[in-house]
């Protein structure tokens, strides 16, 4: 994964996907953490975003995820601490869209999936929570990057460079 830290900061690339389907928008989580963000992961040397985009759904969501990967949204430059490491990430935001043979369709339901590159303390994978959320209710939702709370209802035309600076500690 293209994972590295110089001078003390933590550099990620990673790829997400926005999966929106009848006003509704579909997060993750880890099962240890207190914020949602869209689902993805970190890219792999030598990997194209959008490849990544999709190993992750399948790895997380499983091979019946059905998603297919459309045009790229956002690039996404973070900057935020966590656990007390500093983080600079950028990201990949692709619009996705889930096929009707899916079974992560139900906005009613919540989905789990697993993470088998984090581990609990007890030696555990961790859970992933999946669920759909309305995108008129983003702005009371733990989102990362909180950028994404008002940038999700409206999608832009062209893709769009965003910078999002996190205060505080997750």
């Amino acid at each position: 994964m293209i994972s590295f830290t110089v001078d003390g900061v933590r550099f990620n690339l990673r790829a997400a996907a926005v999966i929106i389907d009848e006003g509704h928008v579909l997060l993750h989580r880890a099962s240890d953490d207190d914020f949602w963000a869209p689902p993805g992961g970190r890219v792999e040397a030598g990997e194209a975003s959008a490849e990544a985009v999709v190993r992750e759904l399948i790895e997380e969501m499983g091979p019946a995820v059905d998603a297919n990967v459309g045009r790229l949204v956002w690039v996404i430059e973070s900057f935020y601490r966590r656990g007390g490491t500093r983080f600079h990430g950028l990201g990949m935001y692709y619009v996705v869209t889930l096929g009707p043979s899916s079974p992560y369709l139900a906005k009613d339901r919540i989905y789990e999936g697993f993470e088998d590159d984090l581990t609990l303390p007890d030696g555990e994978s961790t859970r992933l929570i999946f669920q759909w959320f309305p995108l008129d209710s983003l702005a009371s939702v733990p989102l990362q990057p909180t950028i994404l709370r008002t940038r999700l209802s409206s999608l832009p035309v062209t893709t769009e460079m965003l910078t999002n600076r996190e205060t505080g500690e997750s």
